[in-house]
């Protein structure tokens, strides 16, 4: 499959990346980035081909991964939609709902499969998970706490402009597509606070929890960049299910060597377990080719944003809003 990527701009770019260098499945053809200079340093770090022409390179591209920054992801879609197969847009989908509307009709239009990367339904302790909430073997779920946290990220992802939010806009959606996923219901109601900035010179937030309704499930959602800076690795995706019969604890990364080094002053976590973006990738291949059905789509990418959307909404409305379907 001849597969590029548009943008380095995103923290996962250099992650898909080398998943395509590696795997056989991928004629990885090569990247184009506005930012010429970004784009150029990419290149020649994975050694694949740039394109300083957008059209040029759609052209030679069966589907593309987009790793723009948040605000750019509308303009890459819809320029890209009925030029290739299969756009696979990094999370948040859209900065809005109506964004997301205008993508979702307009690759459907063109015949372009649109998905959404949520690679955390792909881990494999996700899919166990998901058996069980099928089988229905603990009885209804009654009550949920989860969290998303992480560190500050760097660069655009603080920039209210190019990001669209701060915390809320980054770490929300993972937990919403993963908890829609397991249930099939949808949220209907959220109440979102936030509390002093960690980091009080940024322009977004970067500590907030969501009080949410999950259909007629109580649940939270700590989608806060609280980790400290010296952190050895990047965050978590954490939660806990209250059953009728049971309570499924989960932490999806935690499969990790901890490293400590004797030359360098801080300690790494090193993870050996199962690649959540590989899974996805391959998964996306499947989608576009037709031979799985199960993949997180545009749609689901819209139902994201719609909660976050409606976050922002309860905060400053300082109350619960409704989430309408």
């Amino acid at each position: 499959m001849r597969i590029g990527m548009i943008s380095a701009a995103h923290v996962h770019a250099s992650s898909y990346a080398d998943i395509l260098k590696k795997e056989k499945r991928f004629d990885f053809v090569g990247i184009w980035d506005e930012n010429v200079s970004r784009g150029k340093k990419f290149s020649s770090e994975f050694e694949i081909p740039f394109f300083e022409d957008l059209d040029d390179f759609l052209e030679k591209v069966e589907v593309i991964i987009i790793t723009s920054e948040n605000s750019k992801h509308f303009d890459h879609v819809m320029t890209s939609s009925g030029k290739v197969k299969g756009i696979l847009c990094e999370k948040p989908l859209a900065l809005s709902v109506k964004q997301a509307e205008e993508m979702i009709n307009k690759t459907y239009k063109d015949g372009t499969k649109l998905g959404t990367a949520f690679p955390v339904r792909f881990h494999p302790a996700s899919r166990k998970i998901k058996e069980i909430f099928d089988r229905e073997e603990l009885g209804k779920p009654l009550m949920i706490t989860s969290s998303n946290r992480g560190k500050l990220p760097p660069g655009w992802f603080t920039d209210p402009i190019l990001a669209g939010g701060g915390a809320i806009t980054d770490h929300v959606v993972h937990l919403v597509d993963l908890f829609r996923w397991f249930t099939g219901r949808e949220f209907s109601k959220v109440q979102a606070f936030v509390a002093s900035n960690i980091h009080p010179d940024l322009r977004v937030e970067d500590s907030a929890v969501l009080s949410l309704e999950l259909g007629d499930i109580p649940m939270t959602l700590d989608c806060s960049w609280s980790k400290p800076i010296s952190y050895p690795y990047w965050g978590e995706v954490t939660f806990r299910v209250i059953f009728e019969n049971g309570v499924i604890e989960a932490d999806i990364f935690s499969q990790n060597l901890i490293f400590y080094s004797n030359i360098e002053q801080e300690i790494d976590w090193i993870n050996f377990g199962d690649n959540a973006d590989r899974e996805m990738l391959i998964g996306f291949a499947d989608w576009v080719e037709g031979k799985r059905e199960d993949f997180p789509t545009g749609y689901d990418g819209l139902k994201a944003t719609q909660v976050v959307e409606k976050a922002y909404e309860a905060l400053e409305r300082k109350e619960e809003v409704l989430i309408h379907e």
